[in-house]
């Protein structure tokens, strides 16, 4: 599938794919300032098989996802699983998308903030990258859930701020409401 470029797109900032290449992205915007995490929950080391897994989140609606094998495409993540993209969904919060090929992490969202992606670094094209800004805020900025980090990685001296949990009690108290408020409709 060939990506047009008229003169009113907006620029790729960025692209990225799967390890097999069937699903492929593109964001039109940088990674949102202050909001590139390295996660130490133990869900994200687990699915990641290594000490954390970092995210640049971005808006939905600059983000593109292509799926090579049956030449479609979603504006930020599909609803549901499309065969290229599948979901899992291991809290009632969150849902983290991978290949449905070769399974790797592309993203994760919460349910309460659907339009807030955290792309995994790690599926980042190196060559893609649209400029020196983009390249900084791809820094991880934040250590997240280092109460549940592994003992053996010693990042104290980074330079990163570092969390127990989640960086403030708004999004905590948010997730909290949406917890309450659909409790027993999925």
């Amino acid at each position: 599938m060939a990506e047009e470029k008229s003169a009113s797109a907006p620029e790729v900032q960025f692209k990225g794919s799967c390890a097999c290449g069937r699903v492929t992205y593109t964001c039109t915007s940088p990674p949102r300032e202050g909001f590139t995490t390295a996660c130490h929950c133990v869900t994200c080391r687990k699915i990641s098989g290594g000490p954390f897994q970092a995210f640049a989140h971005v808006f939905a609606a600059n983000l593109t996802n292509f799926d090579k094998e049956k030449n479609s495409r979603h504006e930020g993540l599909p609803k549901d699983d499309t065969g290229g993209i599948v979901f899992r969904r291991l809290s009632p919060v969150g849902e983290r998308a991978f290949c449905g090929s070769c399974s790797t992490s592309l993203a994760m969202r919460y349910k309460h903030e659907p339009d807030n992606i955290g792309v995994t670094l790690g599926t980042i094209d190196e060559d893609s990258i649209g400029s020196p800004k983009v390249k900084e805020l791809l820094q991880p900025n934040q250590h997240i859930f280092m109460s549940q980090s592994v003992s053996w990685l010693h990042i104290d001296n980074d330079g990163v701020p570092k969390y127990a949990r989640f960086t403030s009690g708004d999004f905590e108290e948010n997730m909290a409401s949406w917890i309450s408020h659909n409790k027993g409709k999925e």
